[in-house]
């Protein structure tokens, strides 16, 4: 019974929940790790997402026998001239857009209240809704009291701003390095060199043949999600210059960022378009939604299946499952990393079900 496979298996279960146990009563151990780890994360992200952009023209750059830094340093010209061209294009747009959605502030204010008004003289949703239990007047006036003591204390807190923007600088002074980094080794550093020293020599092919396509999918999944997203922007922000709406630049990379969110994300993203076009007119409202469904009609039915293909191999029911689940147990950022997390997730248990498949035959 001992050396029972299913004793042996059970024995292990029970210490790996030991473990867990045992490090909960002392988490005050990890502490230093959470906050370090916390302190970090968003530039191993930014660089990660960075790494993965930056990839195919490396490896272009490798292949034609360019030294590797040099190769790297001309990859950060070229993001700098990027980012220097994005400014001098669309930042005076994005500046001037910026100053009038400041200025036109209260007006809006005003336009959602008479809304509000509108709506609440309107007998059909007097009808669906219990007149006595809702007050526009003092919903309008609660959200408009949050909002300015929200900003009021986010103005007093100095130090919460403070912390703030030296969190920022130093995520833009650890990022160059960590990318850096990343592309002299090109996944083939530390954890590679982990696996050959920690793994037992039965496991190591295949825990690196693990590590080289967890490699290669988020690789392929971040390059695609990154060229969908730019084609979202770019299609919203023609559309609502054609429709004349307002706010345009802005409302078309706010719809980019969102983009991100796997099926919620064009939803999320379409919310202040509908406002901005609601408050001007029930024609600009119109005008806006044909140019979101447009827009993402040809994104699910175009873009998407030649960019991503069926790379990551999941039905939709099971990216909204999957999305669902994660955004319970981990919020906005839960559902941002949903699906490369459980893609790696699918990739190991595939590399561990090979593995104990080919011990089964061997066996036998």
């Amino acid at each position: 019974m001992w050396n029972a496979k299913w004793f042996k298996t059970g024995i292990a279960i029970l210490l790996f929940f030991l473990i867990i146990y045992v490090g909960s009563l002392v988490s005050f151990v990890f502490q230093p790790f959470v906050i370090a780890i916390e302190a970090l994360f968003l530039s191993f992200f930014v660089a990660g997402i960075l790494y993965y952009l930056t990839l195919p023209l490396a490896e272009w750059l490798y292949g034609h026998k360019f030294p590797r830094p040099a190769a790297i340093a001309l990859i950060y010209l070229l993001i700098a001239g990027l980012l220097v061209l994005l400014g001098l294009t669309i930042g005076p747009v994005l500046q001037a857009e910026f100053e009038r959605l400041v200025l036109n502030v209260p007006e809006k204010v005003s336009e959602f209240r008479g809304l509000i008004q509108n709506l609440e003289g309107n007998r059909v949703i007097n009808q669906i809704l219990d007149h006595e239990a809702f007050d526009y007047d003092n919903i309008v006036d609660n959200l408009t009291a949050a909002l300015n003591n929200a900003l009021r204390q986010f103005a007093l807190s100095i130090a919460a701003i403070i912390d703030f923007i030296t969190s920022i600088f130093m995520t833009i002074v650890i990022i160059p390095f960590l990318l850096y980094y990343m592309l002299k080794e090109q996944g083939k550093g530390l954890i590679a060199s982990l696996a050959d020293k920690l793994a037992p020599a039965d496991y190591r092919d295949n825990i690196k043949s693990a590590l080289a396509e967890m490699n290669r999918m988020l690789g392929s999944y971040v390059q695609g999600l990154g060229l969908v997203c730019l084609c979202v922007g770019i299609l919203a922000y023609i559309g609502f210059l054609l429709i004349g709406l307002d706010y345009a630049l802005i409302l078309s990379i706010f719809i980019m960022i969102t983009n991100i969110v796997p099926f919620l994300g064009p939803f999320i993203g379409a919310i202040p378009a509908v406002i901005v076009g609601i408050l001007e007119s029930p024609l600009m409202m119109l005008k806006v939604v044909i140019v979101i469904v447009i827009v993402q009609q040809v994104e699910s039915l175009l873009i998407s299946p030649q960019v991503m293909g069926r790379k990551l191999s999941l039905s939709p029911l099971a990216i909204i499952l999957i999305v669902l689940v994660a955004g319970r147990l981990g919020g906005l950022l839960g559902i941002i990393l949903a699906i490369p997390v459980f893609t790696v997730m699918k990739i190991v248990a595939a590399h561990i079900y090979e593995h104990v498949a080919l011990g089964k035959k061997s066996d036998s």
